[in-house]
């Protein structure tokens, strides 16, 4: 029995002795400091510690710290604007972290972000005190303390957005556009389809039209889904949300506005554009047989935008003539009437809180060629237009032309011829002579000569060797007196052409 007991004891004192030295070993572990090298698998922050003593570990931990500190950033967001925040502003305690880091585990670096600090931060972003009430600051620094404890690589951003706990400062961009369908058959179509929908934009996402129309199973007709789009257009204009993809008609509809007209067709016209706000945002429709409806809501944006009309202009049509058997003679027929064309310039401005503007880009420049006016006209010669502008005064030719003409002379004469022809004349000769002519030159041509003030006659006989060149030049008058000449027959049909001599009028 007594041999019992002692065994009993025995085996008392040996687990009290074992238990005691484990516990021992945790509770020094976990709450004492450590004075031997750490266990495999330790790491404080991301950087491992294991089999290295107290010193060593501070040196490594200094070390990633200042690594940590150059490399990537930490931004906050609010509203589209960004900005660094310091990493230097957290307060790092190395020694305290590596003195009571666990063995075999992962350990967080001890660091501490002032709230003074922090609000100075989130201020200077939003430009407004108003903002505190609004945000739960403590836990965007808790988050931002959970980064610099483990000393994450890469860069990190924080969005007010996502901290805000009144709605109100949610919703401060709020926008309405009134699309004026009177009169237009497609108000009906759109009524049945959109009204009471909703159209979610998140963050940093492109919306594409086709895709939301497939989505929703609404079908609409091109010109409706038209419609549709550039009313979508109009209403994202004074904000900072990017055009993916814009189509425009040839010639502006009716019911368009000039500069915000975005044509869609299913299969071939998408109409897109992206949200790069931290933000989300949303567009509820609402239609009747009149008018289609967006408003826009979410949160705040960067600046103040402004959409205005840079340059317009009015293209007018041009006339194109054609010609056409069918036209009677000396009519026309319009076949098209033709129509003004148009140059729009839409340009948005960014304005921040102080006045000044920070960014100016075209918003929209579209072209609409004129539609060209068309006439058809019969195919007679048009009339020949006489200037009678011209009021000089023909001069007087008073040569003596003895030569045989048989030459072409297609000109007018309407000088005074006082010479005296002896040749023979059976051709047609219209030349207007108030002087005696007296023709016994052989002409087998027509003569029609045009002389308004130079009375030059050059005829060549190039079958009949038996005559002479007539190259008689009648005075030049530039003023009402006429010139005067003389000249002398030459009755030998087989040699020299007759000669003259004139007196130029003045």
């Amino acid at each position: 029995m007594q041999s019992l007991k002692l065994l009993v004891a025995l085996l008392v004192c040996t687990i009290f002795i074992f238990g005691f030295s484990q516990v021992g070993t945790m509770v020094t572990n976990q709450w004492l400091p450590h004075t031997n090298s750490f266990a495999e698998a330790t790491l404080i922050a991301n950087e491992e510690v294991s089999n290295t003593s107290k010193p060593d570990a501070m040196e490594k931990m200094e070390a990633a710290k200042n690594t940590w500190l150059s490399n990537g950033t930490i931004y906050l967001e609010w509203a589209g604007e960004i900005q660094p925040f310091p990493k230097e502003a957290f307060t790092y305690y190395i020694s305290e972290s590596v003195e009571y880091a666990v063995d075999g585990s992962q350990n967080n670096l001890k660091v501490e972000l002032p709230n003074g600090t922090l609000l100075e931060q989130i201020e200077a972003l939003s430009q407004t005190s108003d903002i505190f009430s609004a945000m739960d600051t403590e836990q965007l620094k808790k988050d931002l303390e959970a980064v610099a404890s483990q000393l994450k690589e890469g860069d990190h951003t924080f969005s007010f957005s996502n901290y805000l706990v009144d709605g109100e400062v949610m919703n401060q961009t709020a926008l309405q556009v009134k699309l004026n369908l009177f009169g237009q058959t497609a108000g009906s179509e759109l009524n049945a389809a959109l009204n009471g929908k909703e159209i979610k934009l998140r963050s940093n996402e492109m919306f594409s039209m086709k895709t939301w129309l497939t989505n929703e199973e609404v079908a609409l007709s091109d010109e409706a889904a038209s419609m549709f789009a550039s009313m979508l257009f109009e209403l994202i204009a004074p904000t900072n949300f990017g055009i993916v993809e814009r189509h425009i008609s040839k010639e502006l509809p009716a019911w368009a506005t000039g500069g915000y007209e975005a044509r869609f067709q299913m299969e071939k016209m998408d109409f897109a554009f992206a949200n790069p706000n931290s933000s989300d945002y949303t567009i509820t429709l609402s239609a009747d047989a009149s008018s289609l409806t967006g408003d826009l809501t979410g949160g705040p944006l960067p600046y103040v935008y402004e959409v205005t009309q840079a340059e317009m202009q009015t293209l007018s049509p041009k006339t194109v003539v054609q010609y056409s058997a069918t036209i009677p003679s000396a009519g026309k027929q319009v076949k098209e009437t033709g129509k003004n064309g148009s140059y729009i310039q839409m340009v948005r401005t960014a304005t921040d809180a102080s006045g000044k503007i920070t960014e100016t880009l075209v918003y929209s420049e579209d072209f609409y060629s004129p539609i060209q006016r068309v006439e058809l006209h019969a195919l007679t010669k048009p009339p020949v237009v006489v200037d009678n502008s011209n009021t000089n005064i023909p001069g007087t030719n008073t040569g003596t032309n003895t030569g045989i003409n048989t030459g072409i002379n297609t000109g007018t004469n309407t000088g005074t011829n006082t010479g005296i022809n002896t040749g023979t004349n059976t051709g047609t000769n219209t030349n207007i002579n108030t002087g005696t002519n007296t023709n016994t030159n052989t002409n087998t041509n027509t003569n029609t000569n045009t002389n308004t003030g130079t009375n030059t006659n050059t005829n060549t006989n190039p079958t009949n060797t038996t005559g002479g060149e007539n190259n008689q030049s009648g005075g030049s008058n530039n003023n009402t007196n006429p010139g005067t000449g003389n000249g002398n027959n030459d009755d030998d049909d087989n040699e020299s052409p007759g000669t003259g001599s004139g007196t130029v009028g003045k």
